[in-house]
């Protein structure tokens, strides 16, 4: 059976992702800050196989119990869904923003994920088909960032937009240090999802969506990422099912 772990599992996206998986026969470890274990036995109850795990991204400290607990269940890893993130920024620009803000978000949607799978490598490894997928956002493009005639210009999440700038780079660099292993390392962008971190003034994304998508729809690319076949795309940003621009 493979093994797929979810961070940002107990609503969301992320939960919708869990939802998918388990449809494809996957066993799912349920992480989050918040306690899993009613929904990850609601699951078994219903047939398949889930268990949770605490998870706090901000400290890296229960991140080796988190491995543990997979390799004593499971015993390998194949897929690793870097979903949980925060957005508490919306409109601070770098120069109004403050340190303990950026240090927050930094540790939390790039830095923590960048550890957590660091110290999985070993049990993913073991899988003959490693998948890992980092959750990203358009809002975090380069390009554009870069373009001073963006019509996303003015939406500003300084510290937000840094941090999956990071995940990018997080992409790219386990990709590369994957390769040997068959493993697939991709970033992913939701778009407009109608979730808890959802905000009316939230950027468009530039995706000219007419409606915000149900999670099951957000969480649809990462599912894809996540099962990919040997033939499957690495170190690669996508959205729809589409290759998008750094």
């Amino acid at each position: 059976m493979k093994v797929a772990l979810v961070t940002g599992a107990f609503q969301g996206i992320g939960y919708a992702t869990c939802e998918l998986l388990l449809e494809q026969g996957y066993a799912i470890v349920m992480a989050d800050v918040q306690d899993c274990t009613e929904k990850a036995t609601a699951f078994t109850q219903a047939g398949h196989k889930a268990i949770s795990v605490t998870v706090n991204l901000a400290d890296s400290s229960c991140f080796s119990k988190v491995s543990s607990v997979i390799e004593s269940e499971f015993g390998h890893l194949d897929a690793l869904i870097n979903n949980a993130a925060i957005l508490k920024d919306f409109g601070i620009g770098p120069i109004e923003m403050q340190e303990e803000m950026l240090r927050e978000v930094l540790e939390i949607n790039q830095i923590g994920p960048f550890l957590l799978t660091q110290t999985l490598i070993p049990l993913l490894k073991k899988s003959s088909a490693p998948r890992i997928v980092n959750l990203s956002t358009q809002v975090a493009q380069l390009e554009q960032l870069s373009d001073m005639n963006s019509p996303l210009k003015d939406d500003i999440c300084a510290a937000y937009q840094m941090s999956k700038v990071g995940v990018n780079a997080n992409t790219v660099l386990f990709a590369k240090a994957l390769e040997e292993f068959n493993g697939k390392v991709n970033s992913c962008c939701p778009g407009w999802v109608e979730t808890d971190m959802n905000l009316d003034d939230l950027p468009d994304y530039g995706d000219s969506q007419d409606r915000p998508k149900t999670v099951k729809e957000g969480a649809d690319t990462s599912v894809w990422l996540a099962t990919l076949d040997d033939n499957g795309p690495t170190a690669g940003f996508f959205t729809d099912r589409q290759r998008i621009n750094w």
